[in-house]
């Protein structure tokens, strides 16, 4: 009972940055994109941050909650079972969510801390099997298609807020060529969502866009925003993690539209993180801060930002 009213505590007190009374009117709606949490696989911390979630859900106007991979340290399956019974107290509040696969959620990471595993490095990346198993396709409540049949990690999200439509794209670490072909058409295919790319590895830890593959992967982020981003009307925000704490870039499409790339990786090992985006459709402005729901902290680090102007599409219909 003593944490249930702290986190009621918790939540009021970071509510109050954007609430004067009530819920957030109805074209105000709020994003959460958890970082790496690879280090929250022995605590309650993950839990705590989803509880914290829901018992805030209406007044958050909460629509989606993202990961943006490192869900996990190492491709252990205790740690699979650990972190999926967290999302458990998603499931139960029906809040949709979506994860960028890290390398460590893959068969590439050792056991031990290794930063590969024998063999083909590459192909081992592209071993989700334990991911998928413990995260199948009826757990994600806006699913709507993947790249490949019956797997996650490649896949896109539909979902309505603000009086919009919205779509989260998430993709593979440092993706092939045929999925960000296959996620270019998927985009085309939906010219009045407004979307949001989902991927683990995209900006530097001082707020440049990643140019190498890692060494085991495929594609450098450089040749996703060349490939998918770049040539896109519709596409507003990117969230990534991987490497550094946080950051933020904003970028230009062919057709103007502006890009807004956040960067929250952290890799906390005291308290729970939380990107807070708060999105208002009418005003086409972005509030966003990063607060840890069980030290009721928010961050004072420079991960607070307003972004105005976005180019927000309307749907045909």
């Amino acid at each position: 009972m003593r944490f249930a009213n702290h986190i009621r505590r918790a939540g009021l007190l970071a509510l109050a940055l954007l609430l004067a009374t009530g819920a957030l009117a109805q074209n105000k709606f709020t994003i959460a994109v958890l970082p790496d949490v690879q280090g929250e696989t022995n605590d309650q911390r993950l839990t705590q941050r989803f509880e914290w979630l829901a018992q805030n859900q209406a007044d958050l106007n909460l629509r989606m909650v993202l990961q943006v991979g490192d869900l996990m340290n190492f491709n252990d399956e205790r740690q699979y079972v650990h972190q999926s019974k967290a999302y458990e107290v998603l499931d139960r509040a029906v809040i949709p969510f979506a994860n960028a696969l890290g390398n460590h959620d893959t068969a590439a990471v050792l056991h031990d801390g290794g930063s590969a595993a024998p063999g083909n490095v590459n192909l081992n990346l592209r071993n989700t099997e334990k991911f998928n198993r413990n995260w199948p396709i009826s757990r994600f409540v806006n699913y709507v298609g993947s790249y490949e049949p019956g797997k996650i990690e490649n896949s896109y999200h539909l979902f309505r807020a603000g009086g919009l439509k919205w779509g989260v794209l998430a993709l593979e670490l440092w993706p092939r060529t045929p999925v960000i072909e296959w996620a270019k058409q998927v985009v085309d295919q939906h010219p009045d969502v407004n979307w949001i790319v989902l991927t683990h590895s995209y900006l530097e830890g001082n707020s440049q866009l990643v140019q190498n593959n890692g060494g085991y992967g495929d594609n450098s982020p450089q040749f996703l925003f060349d490939q998918l981003i770049k040539p896109s009307a519709n596409i507003q925000m990117v969230f990534s993690g991987h490497t550094g704490r946080h950051g933020y870039l904003e970028q230009t499409t062919d057709p103007g539209t502006k890009v807004h790339a956040f960067l929250q990786c952290y890799h906390d090992n005291e308290t729970n993180p939380t990107r807070l985006v708060t999105i208002d459709t009418e005003a086409r402005t972005l509030e966003t801060w990063v607060y840890a729901p069980n030290t009721d902290e928010r961050r004072d680090d420079g991960s607070a930002r307003t972004v105005n102007g976005l180019n927000l599409v309307k749907p045909a219909d």
